[in-house]
């Protein structure tokens, strides 16, 4: 009996070393362990968001070598919803955070003026303010499960040069939390515990994955992570 507890034990171990986490929030993750001999192991991991790297569609050839200043405008909700814009103004608002904290660009100041995002509209603005990039992008999909329900996300972002108004990014990225699930073995139990707010955490983990394409571009020194390819769509369930 003993041994086959250890090798339960083992089992588990295994298990819960390989579950993958948030590039922005892997510090949050949270891992509890209960039961004795007489009772069954019970463990809960922190569930993950399941993506695939940002398909990037319009990209510069060379590095640009320095960080530009640049306006970032609230994304355009494409999906129908009630009170889009205020959706829109506040959850954009995390995605500047995370883009921000980046620090690919030497300002990149929050406007909220041109919403919903148009790309004309928002580069006269940008002018006006005399910021050298334009950020912004397009909430294709949102669907918000809750902590125990499916949360899933798509983005669009786009970087425009100000002065000549020339998409020079543009780049697209889907992620999915999938519903809280108890895995059961005959030893032990995992449960996936979900954050409060996955949809955030999603749309974080997006930012962090498409940003850290433009910090790549800005400073090479940071190289970008590979992007997704089309062979990739058959590896992952990811949304």
């Amino acid at each position: 009996m003993r041994i086959l507890f250890a090798a339960g034990f083992c089992l588990l171990l295994f298990l819960t070393s390989g579950c993958a986490r948030a590039p922005d929030d892997s510090s949050r993750t949270e891992r509890g362990v209960t039961g004795d001999l007489s009772t069954p192991i019970q463990v809960q991991v922190s569930n993950f968001v399941r993506r695939q790297s940002p398909a990037i569609y319009v990209r510069p050839r060379e590095p640009l070598g320095y960080r530009p200043t640049a306006l970032f405008v609230p994304l355009r909700t494409v999906q129908q919803m009630s009170n889009a814009v205020t959706f829109s103004n506040m959850f954009s608002r995390q995605i500047w955070q995370v883009w921000l904290s980046l620090n690919a660009f030497s300002a990149l100041e929050y406007d909220t003026s041109a919403t919903p995002f148009e790309p004309q509209r928002a580069l006269a603005i940008a002018r006006a303010r005399g910021a050298q990039m334009l950020v912004s992008g397009y909430i294709n999909h949102y669907m918000d499960g809750g902590s125990g329900g499916t949360s899933s996300l798509s983005l669009a972002m786009e970087v425009y040069d100000v002065k000549t108004g020339t998409l020079v990014w543009s780049m697209a990225q889907g992620g999915l939390m999938d519903a809280r699930q108890v895995h059961d073995f005959y030893l032990f139990s995992i449960t996936e515990v979900n954050p409060e707010d996955p949809s955030s955490l999603i749309a974080r983990t997006l930012a962090w994955d498409m940003g850290r394409q433009v910090l790549g571009w800005v400073d090479p020194s940071h190289p970008a992570p590979r992007e997704s390819s089309w062979t990739d769509m058959f590896k992952s369930k990811a949304f």
